[in-house]
């Protein structure tokens, strides 16, 4: 079974859907122990945007939504929602303990990770590519 390590974005612009981290016997990919973390989680984003091709620099923060629909063991999908439902993607990944690693696939594929502590998710979020440098942060609460 191929085990990938590292960053996945490479293969994810080959065109390739990756949703899998290191770590774990289990040859998923995560721990067996996965934290359960089903339903929805919404709060605020911290996003930058360097656009190389327009010589802009932004940064701006607004409402984020994670709807966590399926858990199966460690693996973990659903939707995730910025300001409204013009920006939504899927997301997938793999929950290891308490820390998720995976992707959300909307407009373009972004690197994504949280952590889970009680009721509260927080992460960070980067996308390379197409002359922009996308990075920011998130915290949310569960509903």
């Amino acid at each position: 079974m191929l085990r990938l390590c590292g960053p996945i974005l490479a293969a994810l612009f080959a065109g390739l859907v990756v949703t899998g981290g290191c770590g774990g016997g289990d040859g998923s990919g995560g721990s067996a122990d996965a934290l359960y973390v089903v339903g929805t989680w919404n709060g605020t984003m911290t996003h930058r945007i360097v656009d190389y091709n327009h010589g802009t620099d932004v940064t701006t923060s607004y409402g984020i939504a994670f709807y966590i629909l399926s858990q199966d063991g460690n693996r973990v999908s659903g939707k995730m929602r910025l300001r409204d439902d013009t920006h939504v993607g899927t997301l997938s990944g793999v929950m290891d303990g308490n820390h998720f690693n995976g992707v959300r696939i909307g407009t373009h594929t972004v690197q994504i990770e949280f952590t889970v502590n009680g009721n509260s998710l927080s992460g960070t979020f980067r996308f390379t590519g197409d002359g922009l440098d996308e990075w920011g942060d998130y915290t949310c609460a569960k509903q």
